[in-house]
């Protein structure tokens, strides 16, 4: 029996973060689950990233967090975690087994904190929950292929019957990359464009800079008394535009330096670009080439249960079913 009250499972929370995760990851936080006990899917040790908004935790094969069957106090959707603010916070599912934290039962809902020891029933499996800190907090330091894995396990798992439809979710996501590169690529261009014109404007000042030197060092040659105050006064203003002069080369310097980093910025960023669509083209014909080895497993599975029945019509069907493989999405 499960306790729904508080919680609800949702596309954002799954499927949207994950995207979030893959292709904006600068700004989001992950936790990690800290496996503490032994079991078929987890190692005791194991150190589990977690980079979506929600995940559940049970024996129920859509659970991000999945225990075997020997854990029988565990129920099929024992528990979930849920993002809340720039938090965590745990909320239990199972109204027949309980769910601790650092040894309390948890009533209606937890916040979680780093340290936070959670255990699902009394005598079942434990976790630690883990914040990174500085720069591991974020889900960009973990690496794109390791996000993709992740974003797989966490974010695709809950809806396995929807593969062919993640796989043209993915397709669009590429497309938008794209469409998000040409905008960058605009912007840059725009970008470098006003430096470039920053930078004539200095240098032809600078010019002219050089012109007024040039003429107040001649008219200095043809003050005969150096003591005078006119020739004072040329000598200070002549000083000034020396100075004025090292100011614009200065800054022309930086102005330089700034277009010299807008472009290998956009190089970076078209390489980053390019990696990603590529990565996301190739997960996108692996998850449909997964529907279909699946949707064929599920129809030979059925083929071989109607075999033996003497339903003729049952067993003809499954076979046609196995035939056309690409009909089926149904795990």
């Amino acid at each position: 029996m499960e306790n729904t009250t508080n919680y609800k499972k949702t596309v954002a929370g799954s499927i949207g973060a994950g995207l979030g995760s893959v292709f904006n990851a600068s700004g989001r936080k992950y936790y990690i689950l800290e496996h503490k006990t032994e079991s078929q899917y987890h190692h005791s040790g194991e150190s589990q990233k977690i980079i979506v908004d929600q995940i559940e935790l049970g024996r129920d094969s859509s659970c991000q967090v999945r225990f075997d069957e020997s854990f029988e106090t565990v129920s099929r959707r024992h528990a979930a975690i849920v993002k809340e603010g720039d938090g965590w916070k745990l909320i239990p599912l199972s109204q027949t087994n309980g769910t601790y934290v650092n040894g309390q039962p948890v009533q209606g809902e937890w916040h979680l904190t780093s340290g936070d020891e959670i255990r699902l029933s009394s005598r079942g499996p434990v976790m630690g929950f883990i914040v990174p800190q500085g720069k591991q907090s974020v889900v960009s330091s973990i690496g794109l292929t390791e996000r993709m894995s992740l974003f797989r396990q966490q974010a695709l798992r809950p809806y396995k019957r929807a593969l062919i439809i993640m796989g043209i979710v993915l397709v669009l996501a590429v497309a938008s990359l794209i469409i998000w590169n040409v905008m960058q690529s605009k912007k840059y261009e725009e970008q470098s464009r006003e430096y470039r014109q920053q930078i004539e404007q200095v240098n032809d000042d600078i010019l002219k800079k050089d012109r007024e030197i040039d003429a107040l060092n001649e008219n200095l040659k043809n003050i005969q008394d150096e003591s005078s105050a006119e020739y004072s006064k040329m000598l200070e203003q002549a000083k000034q535009a020396r100075e004025e002069r090292k100011t614009l080369e200065m800054q022309s310097k930086k102005l330089q330096e700034e277009l010299n980093n807008i472009k290998t910025r956009e190089r970076v960023k078209d390489q980053e670009q390019a990696e990603m669509k590529r990565k996301a083209e190739e997960e996108a014909a692996r998850k449909i080439k997964e529907a279909e080895e699946a949707a064929a497993k599920k129809a030979a599975e059925e083929a071989e249960k109607h075999k033996n029945n003497p339903d003729e019509d049952a067993f003809k069907k499954a076979k046609e079913q196995l035939k056309d493989k690409k009909t089926i999405f149904d795990d």
